[in-house]
């Protein structure tokens, strides 16, 4: 007697290779039978019609600590994701510690209900192994986490004995479970680490198997070179390189993503182990402090908002702003007008989100300069945007490389509480019904069989992990059962919150999480799993 059979579906097994019909039988969490099953089970699901793939796994996520208030991680359910991938862009929620001021980072936690009761990855690790997880949940540790942990928010390079301590620290973060280390070089402190410093810190996870995220330095007109710097890090540490959510951001730099996968192709021949991953999205989410010059963050949020404060600095920081309005950056990204506000603080500013900041300062009779230093001082620092600058054909392009993989680079959304507030990425609810119902049913940019493989077995190759990703005897049931003529995006980025249609069911660990669309009690006692990385790769 089976606990679950998965009968009548046609089985798309994440290898890549071409769709079957079987059924799937299921015991104790494990996939332990595929072919035609006469037994019984305790549960049969009639998938008659529908496709049977392994659950996804967002390899780029954002929901770290905010796991623990979300625990069904609903955007990423309904959509038919089983394993979340956080720690990535250089943060991670440990080594706690590692954040510009540990008493604002608790009070930031406390509206989630959430004690920050931990230290190291470990600790962390194991608060998460009490939590009554839907889906599977890995990490890997933040380079700027550890970096703000050891020497703060300063521009300056490491000494020799802080340099060895990040080491340390992303090392015992490895073999304590995370799956590698990730950089966010845009956000400070990423951004003052030199090549040198993330190539030796890199050195340091490389004997246990741990790997490299990175969004990279540059997106936009000098990605290449910021490619470069990753495939350097890559070669002279030994680690493999995941490059982050792959694009070319503004208009002078649309096109070049067919360089940049040469270079990645190059690469790979030559024995660099290198992939990347993607969104399927035109436009990037981020905070509005992106759009200020590094040095103003030099010491942390708090030195940035006294500096914004103070009128000679801010009148320096005003003519450099309106010159990349002009003619530098910010023009090539697309202008204010691309720039759309997604979340805010203070309920002055809630009117603000869904409005780009032109359209801001044209209601506020300002110009759109003055607005974002106005909003960023008002909301304490803490804007976030959506911004409007990826080409769609970059999209398609990237998407068809056989080393991109599928990941949302979003935090875990809810339809009610404290994680439906503002206007988020849609792509949190979307990224991949989007991908299966636009790109492979639709525009026909990948097989229904290259795409499920981008989000389950590839990526499971990738990370390491052990008998996940795969429709196999033998593997974890984490399973989702979609309709192909169905499944599509319904978030919108006026209605970012609303969740795909086409999932069926999600299976997580053998239970039954999702059905019909809906979340289960099954989903809520908690089957996901803390997942650890095992061996080197």
């Amino acid at each position: 007697m089976f606990d679950l059979i998965i009968r009548n579906g046609i089985v798309v097994d994440g290898t890549g290779r071409e769709a079957f019909a079987a059924d799937v039988g299921i015991m104790d969490g494990l996939i332990v039978v595929l072919g035609r099953l006469k037994s019984g089970a305790r549960r049969v699901i009639d998938a008659d019609g529908l496709v049977v793939s392994p659950g996804f796994i967002d390899i780029h996520a954002h929901t770290d600590e905010l796991v623990i208030a979300n625990p069904t991680c609903e955007s990423k359910l309904t959509q038919g994701v089983t394993t979340e991938v956080s720690g990535n862009c250089g943060y991670s929620a440990a080594p706690k510690g590692g954040c510009q001021n540990l008493a604002d980072y608790e009070e930031s936690l406390e509206r989630y209900g959430i004690e920050p009761a931990w230290g190291s990855m470990s600790d962390f690790l194991d608060v998460l192994a009490s939590v009554p997880l839907a889906v599977n949940f890995a990490t890997l540790v933040g380079h700027g986490t550890i970096r703000s942990y050891v020497m703060g928010y300063e521009d300056r390079k490491p000494t020799s004995e802080e340099l060895a301590e990040m080491r340390r620290l992303a090392s015992q973060s490895v073999r304590e479970g995370a799956f590698g280390i990730s950089s966010g070089l845009i956000y400070p402190p990423g951004c003052y680490a030199d090549t040198e410093e993330l190539i030796e810190i890199c050195r340091g996870v490389v004997p246990y198997g741990g790997l490299y995220a990175t969004h990279m330095r540059n997106e936009g007109t000098d990605l290449l070179n910021a490619l470069s710097e990753a495939l350097r890090i890559g070669r002279e540490s030994g680690v493999g390189v995941q490059i982050s959510h792959h694009k070319a951001c503004g208009r002078s730099s649309w096109g070049t993503v067919k360089d940049s996968l040469s270079v990645i192709d190059e690469a790979r021949k030559h024995g660099i182990d290198v992939w990347a991953d993607q969104y399927p999205y035109t436009a990037t989410s981020t905070g509005l402090g992106t759009m200020f010059p590094k040095w103003m963050y030099d010491g942390g949020r708090k030195e940035f908002l006294k500096r914004l404060a103070d009128p000679d600095i801010r009148q320096r920081l005003k003519e450099q702003m309106t010159h990349d309005t002009e003619s530098g950056w910010i023009k090539d990204f697309c202008g204010w007008e691309a720039v759309v506000i997604s979340g805010v603080k203070t309920e002055k500013n809630k009117s603000c989100e869904g409005l780009s900041v032109a359209e801001i300062a044209r209601r506020r009779n300002s110009n759109p300069v003055d607005m974002a230093i106005e909003l960023m001082l008002e909301e304490d620092g803490e804007v976030s945007i959506v911004h409007f600058v990826i080409d769609e054909n970059d999209v398609k392009t990237v998407m068809a490389h056989p080393a991109v993989l599928v990941g949302s680079d979003a935090t875990a959304r809810a339809t009610t509480g404290p994680l439906s507030e503002s206007k988020p990425h849609p792509r949190a609810f979307g990224t991949f019904a989007r991908v299966l119902g636009k790109y492979v049913r639709e525009e026909k940019v990948l097989s229904l069989e290259q795409a499920v493989s981008k989000m389950t077995g590839k990526t499971a190759g990738r990370l390491g992990l052990r008998k996940r990703g795969i429709i196999a005897e033998g593997y974890s049931a984490d399973i989702t059962v979609f309709d192909p003529e169905r499944i599509t995006d319904t978030a919108t980025f006026e209605e970012p919150l609303k969740p795909a249609i086409g999932v069926e069911y999600v299976v997580v660990n053998g239970a039954v999480c999702l059905e019909k669309g809906a979340l289960t009690d099954e989903a809520r006692r908690g089957p996901g799993q803390v997942l650890k990385l095992e061996r080197s790769r």
